[in-house]
C-alpha cells in the first residue's frame, strides 16, 4: 500500500434507482423501491474505488465488515446520494456512509470496514482462480508450484 498522509478521505455519487436495484430482485414481490443488497454493493464499489489510489500494482481492498441500517424506501427513478468518508487510509479503513434521497431523506447509514490484501496470496490461500484480464485475452497461467 502506498503511504499517503491522508486525512479525511471523501468520495461521492448519484444513482437513479433502477429496476435491478429493487427489493423484488430479492423476492420482495411488489415493492419497487431500492433494495439493501443494492445499496451495500453500489457502497462497496464506492469505498473500493476511493481506496484505489492508494494501492500498490497487484494489491486491492475487499470487504470485510459492514454495519448498516436502511431507514427509508427510495423508489425506481428516484435520485440518491451515497457519500463516504474515512478519517485515513491504512490496510484497515473503515468508512462511515450515508445515502440520501432527492429530499435529502437518510435512506441508509452505516459503517464499512475493508482490508488490503495482495490479491496472488488471496487467491492461492483460498484455492481461487486467477481472474481473465479486463481486456477479454486469457489469464496467464500459473507460475511453477502454483495452482
Amino acid at each position: 500500500m502506498v503511504h499517503a498522509d491522508v486525512e479525511g478521505l471523501r468520495a461521492a455519487t448519484t444513482r437513479t434507482v433502477r429496476p435491478e436495484d429493487c427489493a423484488t430482485q430479492w423476492g420482495n414481490d411488489g415493492l419497487e423501491v431500492l433494495s439493501t443488497p443494492a445499496i451495500l454493493g453500489h457502497t462497496e464499489r464506492l469505498c473500493a474505488e476511493a481506496m484505489a489510489p492508494y494501492l500498490e500494482p497487484g494489491e486491492m481492498s475487499v470487504g470485510v465488515q459492514v454495519e448498516m441500517h436502511h431507514r427509508a424506501p427510495a423508489p425506481v427513478g428516484g435520485k440518491v446520494d451515497y457519500r463516504i468518508t474515512a478519517p485515513a487510509v491504512d490496510r484497515r479503513t473503515e468508512f462511515g456512509f450515508e445515502v440520501r434521497d432527492e429530499a435529502d431523506n437518510v435512506i441508509c447509514n452505516g459503517t464499512h470496514l475493508r482490508a488490503v490484501v495482495a490479491v496472488d496470496r488471496f487467491l492461492e490461500r483460498y484455492g481461487l482462480p486467477r481472474p481473465a484480464p479486463a481486456d477479454g485475452a486469457a489469464a496467464p497461467a500459473p507460475a511453477p508450484g502454483e495452482r
